[in-house]
């Protein structure tokens, strides 16, 4: 990631360059991980693919490829509304508000295009973009061990029921039809 991040030394409050770019960063690879286990997800259950085994790479550069490209355009609109400021001033005189304006457009300016090529950069970066992938098996993974527990632990019957030895054939035979599938798919987990 960028330099290291420091607060304005003004006492103002007012974030760095350095440390805007930096978290930003660090909210884009979040979202991009979340995107890619939700892709997992939806593939393990709609699709049953066994995610272990699968490549996400290019899932992975994908999605910083629209989180990159999004901020090449909030950086151009940016610097659009800043040009029209800067024109404006010409015609009429600028309030201190639209002074500042023209500075902060600027400075959002430079922040977006070290986001995007920061987010370029981890694209090209194999280490990088497997890291991502690793995480997002992870947290898939655990999401859908989450999701199997809390199943099981719903369909936990009570044995002194009335009907229980009727029903636990049929309780049997769901839980192989169903469950015990997902298990094997995913028996690297269990």
């Amino acid at each position: 990631m960028g330099a290291e991040s420091t607060d304005d030394a003004s006492g103002t409050g007012v974030l760095s360059e350095d440390r805007i770019v930096d978290e930003g960063l660090l909210i884009s690879l979040s979202a991009v991980r979340m995107a890619v286990k939700n892709h997992i997800l939806v593939g393990a259950l709609r699709e049953h693919l066994d995610f272990e085994g699968a490549d996400y790479s290019a899932t992975v550069r994908h999605e910083l490829d629209v989180l990159a490209r999004q901020n090449e355009d909030y950086g151009t609109r940016v610097t659009e509304m800043r040009d029209e400021l800067v024109k404006a001033r010409w015609r009429l005189e600028l309030t201190r508000d639209q002074r500042a304006d023209v500075k902060q457009f600027a400075l959002r300016r430079r922040v977006h295009d070290r986001l995007t090529a920061e987010l370029d950069a981890v694209a090209e970066d194999d280490v990088q973009v497997a890291t991502i992938v690793d995480k997002a098996k992870d947290d898939a993974s655990h999401e859908f061990a989450q999701a199997l527990a809390a199943k099981l632990i719903r369909q936990n019957v009570d044995g002194s029921e009335p009907d229980y030895d009727r029903k636990l054939a049929e309780r049997r035979s769901a839980f192989v039809r169903i469950d015990l599938a997902k298990l094997l798919a995913y028996d690297n987990e269990y």
